[in-house]
């Protein structure tokens, strides 16, 4: 990770550790939004119709976790393609970095997901399908404004979408076990509170 890390600031310089920060940031805000107003707003339908407890939390934060991810992927698309170019791409002009991109230097090596189990498989997954190299060998991407439309009129607007399966069901399952757990951990701690034993 060290070596990887001086590489990148030799090629791309300090900007390469912050290469799609700005679509990074512009998604998590809606995406934490809407993860948890949809989760409030299905936990209190389930407890309306006699369902309720952890189980209906997790439930409900799957679905949010699914619509969330589904409405703010195509901004999660151009994040990766910008952090995938300082990889791929070019060095940035005056770094004193070649012109194969940092990936010239690690191509002997194993692909970024391998060994990585079945912790990493999903995520491995997704990567696959969305990263490629900047713009297929074109001029690189001038940021954020650029990435989003040159993809739009040179891919089309499905490109967008390339690797929402695995995506949406890393969403899924990650958002619907913390709302879960930390359902079930606030119950445990309101029933010790009040001495009673009341986990479900």
């Amino acid at each position: 990770m060290l070596d990887f890390a001086k590489e990148l600031h030799r090629q791309r310089g300090a900007g390469g550790f912050f290469a799609g920060a700005a679509p990074g940031l512009l998604q998590i805000v809606p995406y934490m939004g809407i993860n948890f107003m949809l989760h409030d707003v299905l936990v209190a339908r389930l407890g309306r119709s006699g369902t309720g407890g952890s189980g209906a939390s997790g439930l409900a934060g799957m679905a949010a976790g699914v619509v969330s991810k589904l409405l703010v992927f195509p901004m999660d698309t151009v994040k990766k393609r910008l952090q995938a170019e300082a990889f791929w791409g070019p060095a940035a002009a005056g770094s004193g970095g070649g012109s194969g991109g940092i990936s010239s230097r690690y191509d002997s090596k194993p692909p970024p997901n391998a060994g990585l189990g079945n912790a990493g498989v999903v995520a491995a997954v997704n990567r696959r399908l969305v990263d490629k190299p900047p713009s297929a060998g074109g001029a690189p991407y001038g940021g954020m404004v650029d990435c989003f439309a040159r993809i739009a009129r040179s891919e089309g607007i499905h490109a967008f979408y390339k690797g929402i399966f695995p995506s949406l069901v890393k969403s899924s399952v990650s958002t619907g076990a913390s709302f879960w757990l930390f359902t079930l951990t606030r119950n445990l701690l309101r029933s010790m509170y009040d001495g009673k034993l009341k986990i479900a």
